[in-house]
């Protein structure tokens, strides 16, 4: 089955100590990247974390954002920097001074709680911590997150399948009447030809062996034979649909498939001769141009 490039995917995982939230979207590139943010203490995970994710998305950006608490306090300590404590309380001291009011009382809880509120004066001093251990968790939720994300990605995919069926038919349809027209292009202009190279001589009383007219008409049925162009345009529509019906990625095929389309369709415009035969080219390149779109957005 198909699948979009574009989804989104959440993932979750929560104990006692430890609680992670994972968050993927992803959106249209043309290869494969994966840009990843988490916390800090959870580095080291980042190759697995990347590692688990393309084994399943196989094509696109993939922005993933990740939120982890580790709530056991066995490792982490409080530090107090007490020279950056005692410089703040001399920095007071120096503006009471400056507006004449060095001997004002300041109270002492007030000025500790103060102290405590400035930046820097306490910091989180994080311990030993085993990320290897928390791995099995981190895995699950973002494997979650990623299971998410193909659902997503797999139903907007078979939509655009039900499309690419569509718009396929409609270029067969638009094909066989370019085929039933095409001996008829050479069956007009043989008529034309006849009539005008009648009328010319005729006025010098000259007459044209059939012959001859004969010869100029095969080397323009010749010229403007397109059969092997409608041949080759209906054998890449039936494998067009069976690219579309595999359950691998196939995005890069179908943008090389799509080339060939397009290089037939300008090829039977080119040596048709005919409007209306022009006309339904026209319509089916504009059904190749909306597939082509489409193509963008398949992993």
């Amino acid at each position: 089955m198909l699948k979009s490039m574009t989804g989104f995917g959440r993932g979750e995982y929560e104990d006692n100590d430890f609680s992670i939230t994972v968050e993927m979207k992803t959106v249209n590139h043309r290869y494969n990247e994966v840009s990843i943010r988490l916390p800090r203490f959870l580095n080291p995970l980042e190759d697995k974390i990347r590692k688990t994710i393309l084994k399943t998305v196989n094509r696109g950006r993939i922005d993933v954002y990740i939120n982890a608490d580790y709530t056991s306090s066995e490792n982490c300590t409080l530090k107090v920097d007490k020279k950056l404590a005692a410089a703040y309380h001399q920095a007071l001291q120096e503006i009471g001074s400056s507006i004449g009011v060095s001997d004002i009382g300041i109270n002492t809880a007030a000025e500790v709680m103060y102290l405590a509120r400035c930046q820097d004066v306490i910091n989180v001093k994080e311990g030993f911590f085993d990320v290897e251990s928390v791995w099995p968790k981190v895995e699950a939720a973002v494997t979650m997150a990623v299971d998410n994300l193909v659902k997503m990605r797999t139903v907007e995919g078979g939509n655009i399948y039900g499309d690419f069926i569509y718009r396929a038919d409609l270029i067969a349809e638009k094909l066989a009447l370019i085929e039933q027209r095409s001996p008829q292009v050479v069956a007009e202009y043989q008529a034309k030809l006849t009539e005008r190279l009648n009328g010319l001589l005729a006025e010098h009383n000259i007459a044209i062996e059939p012959e001859r007219i004969l010869q100029e008409v095969a080397v323009f049925a010749d010229r403007a034979s397109i059969t092997e162009e409608i041949v080759r345009l209906k054998s890449h529509i039936k494998q067009f649909k069976q690219i579309i019906a595999s359950d691998q990625p196939v995005g890069r095929k179908l943008d090389f498939l799509i080339q060939e389309f397009n290089r037939e369709a300008n090829t039977i415009a080119s040596k048709a001769n005919d409007y209306t035969l022009a006309q339904i080219v026209v319509e089916i390149k504009a059904e190749i141009e909306k597939i082509r779109e489409q193509i963008q957005n398949i992993e």
